[in-house]
């Protein structure tokens, strides 16, 4: 099983809430790929990038060579008209032993970023995912579920992201 992460930063605000309805039915056309086991969308709650990020979980990793993966717009290939407006888009592929769990809508999704796998963040339970694909821009990635309630109380670094949920967490759709 692995966890694939799709960071954006959008520069084109004209384009910005036509390219998220967009997001919102592709994700439903890869969650009916063979493989694609959990997706679900975010945005960050700073406005640095990346700023979009959509999680999903997948078995296994070689979906990606798939050609209904493919030919179902994956990879960025369905995207192609936004992609003058990324300023950021990072692919990067984690290994894991279990699915992504959902995040409510009262709760929001942590990431911290780090070398090694010794990753803690004071009042969250972090779940350490070491990266094994695509563009690897960080060795090891932990992931927890707080409260929104709580983002006042987490310390503030270049290696935390803290996202909040802008969809449910899809399911199989095939």
């Amino acid at each position: 099983m692995a966890i694939y992460m799709v960071q954006h930063s959008f520069a084109r605000p004209d384009w910005e809430a036509e390219w998220n309805t967009w997001y919102a039915g592709n994700l439903k056309v890869l969650m009916s790929v063979p493989g694609f086991r959990t997706g679900q969308r975010f945005k960050a709650t700073e406005s640095s990038p990346p700023r979009y990020m959509a999680v999903y979980t997948v078995d296994p990793a070689d979906v990606f060579e798939s050609r209904i993966y493919t030919d179902s717009g994956g990879g960025g290939t369905a995207s192609q008209r936004f992609r003058p407006a990324y300023q950021v888009w990072i692919r990067n592929l984690f290994e894991s032993v279990s699915a992504v769990p959902e995040v409510r809508n009262d709760e929001c999704l942590v990431l911290v970023d780090g070398g090694s796998s010794q990753l803690e963040l004071s009042g969250v339970q972090l779940t350490t995912l070491k990266t094994t694909g695509f563009h690897m821009t960080t060795p090891y990635r932990g992931i927890g579920i707080v409260k929104q309630s709580k983002i006042g109380s987490l310390p503030t670094a270049d290696n935390i992201t803290v996202y909040l949920p802008i969809t449910a967490q899809l399911g199989p759709q095939y």
